[in-house]
């Protein structure tokens, strides 16, 4: 009996193994003709290699500069570097629509959400539930929010941690920042921040946690049976539940404990954005879900936008001066208040191509976000059998010399005034895929995060000058989807004007 169990085993291995060769050989020869590493067009491993090195997003770009515009990286994966042609498979009546990838971003493995949600009429239901509360519509003080948050970034580096002729302090701006872009997007989100710029500290472990889960979760995301698995509600006793996980978990808790006031029979009712997407009909479930989005999502690419922004104008003088000239003859000339209005923001031309090209030369969204179509297509020319998963590479069409100019890999805010219109609107247009602008899939948070933009660089370089403590290092930066950065230490002064 033990003889024949054993060779039932041994049999069912071998079919196991036999199905893996054949489908592995099934999917090779689907996608031979495109090109790409040898050992992509057999194994997943080598994308998830990427993904687990902190590399993703330049593995990508290098991928497609060596192999050209549509290369593999998986054996039902290629990556796209191609805007124009990303824009098409983007488009709002295209055949492409999200691949089952976008199922690993379920912060909470219970509940889909409008980054998560694959059907199409569902997610475009979902979002015109959400769109008024995330264009700010429905929210009561939207800037005078932020602007508190502005403040209290400055009050903090202000009374901790300015430097002076004798005594230098030494402070981590990538920490601070995101306690910044933390407390803004919470106190729009249910209207109270979580508290980071006043405690100046990782409230929870909630950055810790995040920064350590979120490689293994992305990596997840390319592996859809273990995915499936894991998000199984058969096995929920098996898998730890994200909602009881320190850090994670902790702002789960505040998340779902806002939601659980605005419904019942004493309902909170507050014009922030949870009150706007509770107006428009999403159920506490779905509230639920989509604060957690907001927290998780909507913090981290606006600090690495802010960061690397920063990181950009300190190691470039001439354009430090620049902005900050023009910065302060805005002040003298009374065209910036105090704090500067996002209109105001906006009229400073100098200031905008900054940001522009701040997005473009460090576009802090950088998942891989593929699509995915039921029908054969064409992609640069190149065949695409249906089911192939195509990625794209920001860093492949951000930096191309077409549309930039030979110098696209230089920070060069320049680029960005008195050019063509005609010119303009094309860098404009393919910067701003970075909100997947034009696509039905475009980033909520879009509106929010401009603001965020407008008003902090000129709030910080008004007052404070910036030093980066060693310009050979500037800080540690490690790609997940988004960007894990931190070490970013700089000598802060207050400005003498």
């Amino acid at each position: 009996m033990q003889l024949l169990t054993s060779t039932a085993s041994l049999i069912g291995l071998g079919l196991v193994i036999f199905y893996v060769i054949v489908q592995r050989i099934r999917d090779y020869s689907r996608t031979k003709h495109i090109p790409g590493p040898f050992w992509a067009g057999w194994t997943d491993l080598w994308m998830i290699r990427g993904q687990l090195g902190g590399r993703m997003c330049f593995l990508l770009a290098e991928t497609n500069e060596k192999y050209g515009p549509i290369a593999k990286i998986a054996p039902r994966w290629v990556v796209c570097g191609d805007g124009a042609e990303l824009r098409r498979i983007w488009g709002v009546r295209s055949a492409w629509q999200r691949s089952p990838w976008y199922k690993g971003l379920r912060f909470d493995r219970n509940l889909d959400n409008a980054f998560s949600t694959l059907d199409d009429n569902a997610h475009e239901a979902l979002r015109a539930k959400l769109m008024p509360g995330y264009g700010g519509k429905d929210v009561e003080n939207l800037h005078e929010q932020i602007d508190k948050q502005v403040a209290g970034l400055v009050n903090l580096l202000e009374t901790k941690y300015l430097s002076t002729k004798t005594k230098s302090k030494p402070v981590d701006l990538a920490r601070k920042v995101q306690y910044f872009t933390l407390d803004v997007i919470s106190a729009l989100a249910f209207g109270t921040e979580l508290g980071y710029l006043a405690a100046d500290k990782d409230l929870h472990d909630y950055i810790h946690t995040t920064e350590s889960t979120l490689p293994i979760m992305l990596a997840t995301a390319f592996m859809p049976t273990l995915l499936a698995t894991i998000q199984s509600p058969r096995l929920k006793w098996l898998i730890p539940d994200v909602r009881n996980m320190a850090g994670i978990g902790s702002v789960l808790g505040v998340a779902h404990d806002a939601v659980a006031k605005r419904f019942g029979d004493k309902a909170l009712v507050k014009k922030d954005m949870l009150g706007s997407f509770v107006a428009h009909g999403l159920t506490k479930q779905e509230a639920e879900a989509e604060t957690v989005v907001q927290i998780i999502a909507g913090s981290d690419t606006s600090a690495t936008a802010i960061r690397s922004t920063l990181l950009f104008i300190m190691t470039n003088p001439l354009v430090y001066n620049r902005l900050q000239a023009e910065i302060d003859a805005g002040i003298k000339e009374g065209r910036i208040s105090s704090p500067i209005t996002d209109t105001e923001a906006r009229n400073l031309p100098y200031l905008q191509a900054v940001i522009r090209e701040g997005l473009r030369l460090w576009p802090p969204a950088t998942a891989v976000l593929p699509k995915i179509s039921t029908t054969d297509q064409v992609v640069c020319g190149v065949h695409i059998p249906a089911g192939t998963h195509v990625a794209w590479a920001p860093f492949s069409f951000l930096r191309n010399k077409d549309t930039f100019g030979e110098d696209a890999d230089m920070f060069k805010p320049e680029r960005w005034l008195d050019v063509d219109p005609a010119k303009y609107r094309a860098m404009d247009q393919t910067v701003m895929m970075e909100f997947a602008s034009g696509s039905r899939w475009e980033c909520l948070g879009k509106t929010v995060a401009q603001i965020e933009l407008n008003k902090t660089y000129v709030e910080l370089l008004r007052r404070f000058d910036f030093q980066l403590v060693d310009p050979t290092n500037p800080w540690k930066s490690y790609n997940a989807a988004v960007f894990i950065q931190s070490d970013m230490n700089v000598i802060i002064t207050k400005r003498e004007i």
